[in-house]
């Protein structure tokens, strides 16, 4: 049968109740030693002036390299986990639940709020936006781009819908193509300032901007930088 990256069959028999306590536990957590390429566009898009917080963090490097940048870094997320493996690099840290947005008490304001690859794995990301409004003035948003070529293909010759889980289905549940996205961040009051594609297709490395060029087609992993109006 055919088969292309990003329409792999999953396996739906070993699916349990997500917990992301018990997910890093038993996948180890471990900071990443390698940045992201949309981590290295979100690092060299943020001022040493600036203070942040990074909400839905997970093990990404980016906090650390954050700090290591002279910026006033906070970071928070639901795992118990993740917050101890903060606290090692003397990142203040603070436990958030984003389903139960409506309840947020922060500690002041931020500069920028970072929600990296974050978005689709809620329900209520709608709320999500308009509770963290009220403590920033910019943010900066990364999502995967549900109409990238490669999906479109897999829908299309092997008849599966992308599956961007490896856990459990609920690790995405909201979808965007990038077209999408621009609209729902408008609707939601943000400006946007710049988009850009972390990465995509480029024909074999020859052609890197293709992917920019069309967004909506050609890029995958994309980096927004929105205002609040």
């Amino acid at each position: 049968m055919f088969k292309f990256e990003g329409t792999r069959k999953p396996n739906f028999s070993e699916i349990k109740k997500i917990d992301y306590n018990r997910y890093w536990s038993e996948r180890g957590f471990e900071i990443n030693k390698k940045m992201k390429e949309r981590e290295l566009i979100i690092l060299n898009n943020i001022a040493i002036d600036k203070k942040v917080l990074d909400i839905g963090c997970g093990n990404s490097r980016l906090p650390v390299e954050l700090k290591e940048k002279g910026i006033d870094i906070k970071v928070a997320d639901i795992s118990e986990e993740v917050l101890r493996g903060f606290q090692k690099y003397n990142i203040s840290s603070l436990q958030i639940d984003l389903e139960k947005i409506d309840s947020l008490k922060l500690d002041g304001k931020f500069d920028v709020i970072i929600l990296s690859e974050v978005l689709e794995h809620t329900k209520n990301p709608e709320e999500i936006i308009g509770e963290l409004k009220k403590y920033t003035k910019s943010f900066i948003i990364t999502v995967p781009n549900s109409a990238f070529y490669r999906y479109r293909i897999g829908l299309f010759f092997g008849g599966r819908f992308f599956t961007q889980w490896v856990y459990h289905p609920s690790e995405h549940i909201r979808f965007w193509s990038h077209i999408d996205f621009l609209d729902w961040l408008n609707a939601m009051g943000l400006d946007i300032e710049k988009s850009v594609s972390s990465n995509g297709f480029s024909l074999f490395g020859l052609v890197p901007p293709l992917k920019n060029i069309w967004k909506n087609m050609l890029g995958h992993q994309i980096v927004y930088f929105c205002k609040v109006k």
